[in-house]
């Protein structure tokens, strides 16, 4: 199954999610709330090195909004953003020598953070800006995404230079889409805001930007780039990639597929490194076995004479009817419906 856009590969690190938690918990709602029925391996909270995929965040993200019932939470998530949850990035652009210097960081090094934006820092007579850009089409939640992000940057803004987000005269945060009706309720809270304009970003006057952050430490700086600059380096192979090479090994043979253990041997790690490594990036062997049987159900339904009972057999499933349930759960149909529809299809063309 082709991922142009990296969507399933693990890109985000987790303590996006324990800030989204800290703000639920505060609603009434359990972490279990939240993750229950996603697919995602509740051991990663405990994890400060794991990592979740952009499609796993978009659908807590969803999920969230839909148990908040609030349209604005990426309006609170921005304003609770802590500079800490960015790690190591986080800390070499509070370290930093100048602001200027904090929003070079930001630009250089926020693809490590968040897979489907990266920001470009400009600036012309009057400002210095963070302009945030898209790498990837972002279908669904796309408001909620900019919202956090860039409400996040000027908080983090203010922190740098030890004032309140309201004690920054100037600085201006800048939407391309209409105003939307919960902004009224937040306005005061704000900086000047702008909406329908050419692109996402926050901005400031020039002279903001030679100004020093409260916890300037050029030698703590230096060392928190080097370790983003490591990160940057690892990021294209870091996995070299782990999850694609557990699932270039669960090939459907005609005994089903290899266990973990099998994996494990071929890929020369023990089953505890394996499961270990798989969970860091949000995913784990159980998950990557059911993605490849979805494939092969789908391949074996279409191209093969085999009934239901022996495709089911064929993926492991001792009990059809389990089989059923997980096809329908996969795809929103039954095999038996989706083989169907795809006869019907090939008899009207």
């Amino acid at each position: 199954m082709k991922d142009p856009y990296r969507a399933r590969e693990p890109s985000i690190s987790i303590a996006y999610l324990q800030l989204l938690l800290e703000i639920l918990a505060e609603r009434g709602l359990a972490a279990d709330t939240l993750l229950q029925g996603i697919p995602i391996d509740p051991a990663l909270l405990d994890d400060s090195q794991a990592r979740m995929s952009p499609t796993q965040w978009t659908l807590l993200v969803m999920r969230a909004q839909a148990l908040t019932a609030d349209p604005a939470l990426g309006y609170e998530y921005g304003l609770r953003m802590r500079p800490t949850v960015h790690g190591v990035l986080g800390y070499a652009a509070m370290s930093a020598a100048t602001l200027r210097q904090a929003q070079e960081i930001s630009a250089r090094y926020a693809r490590l953070r968040q897979a489907g934006f990266t920001f470009e820092f400009v600036e012309d007579e009057q400002y210095g800006s963070l302009i945030l850009r898209e790498r990837q089409p972002i279908p669904v939640m796309r408001q909620f995404f900019v919202e956090n992000i860039l409400l996040g940057v000027a908080r983090a803004t203010a922190v740098l230079l030890g004032r309140d987000l309201l004690e920054i005269p100037g600085m201006e945060i800048c939407f391309d889409y209409a105003e939307p009706d919960y902004h009224r309720h937040w306005r005061d809270r704000l900086p000047t805001t702008r909406f329908q304009q050419p692109v996402n970003m926050v901005r400031l006057p020039l002279h903001y930007l030679s100004q020093r952050p409260v916890m300037a430490d050029p030698l703590a700086s230096r060392g928190a780039i080097e370790l983003c600059e490591r990160e940057l380096a690892l990021a294209a192979d870091q996995e070299a990639d782990i999850t694609q090479r557990v699932r270039a090994e669960l090939v459907l043979a005609g005994n089903g597929y290899p266990d973990l253990e099998q994996v494990a041997n071929r890929l020369c790690v023990s089953t505890r490194t394996l499961k270990r490594k798989l969970q860091r990036h949000g995913t784990s062997f159980l998950l990557i076995l059911e993605e490849c049987r979805r494939r092969d159900a789908q391949k074996l339904l279409e191209h093969s004479g085999l009934s239901v009972q022996a495709v089911a057999a064929r993926l492991g499933y001792q009990n059809p009817a389990n089989f059923s349930r997980a096809f329908s759960k996969w795809t929103g149909e039954s095999p038996t419906s989706f083989r169907q529809r795809l006869r019907n299809v090939i008899k009207t063309v």
